[in-house]
């Protein structure tokens, strides 16, 4: 991330929507990610973790994401 070897000490819970899609998971927190190819600061890195529990595709050429796998009803076990 940016280069360097980074260090977390802190978790956190993170509720979020993207794309009007709530989700939660797990965060580790740092003081800074580091910048994105335009030299803006990264504010959160979403991990393939998170990703896949919620049904998240990337779309790299559209600079996108696909949430068409967004979970819709949830059934519990």
């Amino acid at each position: 991330m940016g280069g360097s070897i980074k260090k977390a000490h802190e978790g956190a819970a993170l509720n979020a929507e993207v794309d009007g899609c709530k989700l939660s998971t797990l965060a580790m927190v740092i003081d800074r990610i580091g910048e994105d190819e335009d030299g803006k600061p990264i504010d959160i890195l979403f991990g393939a973790f998170a990703m896949q529990n919620w049904g998240i595709r990337p779309i790299p050429e559209e600079e996108k994401l696909d949430l068409s796998h967004y979970p819709k009803e949830f059934v519990e076990f």
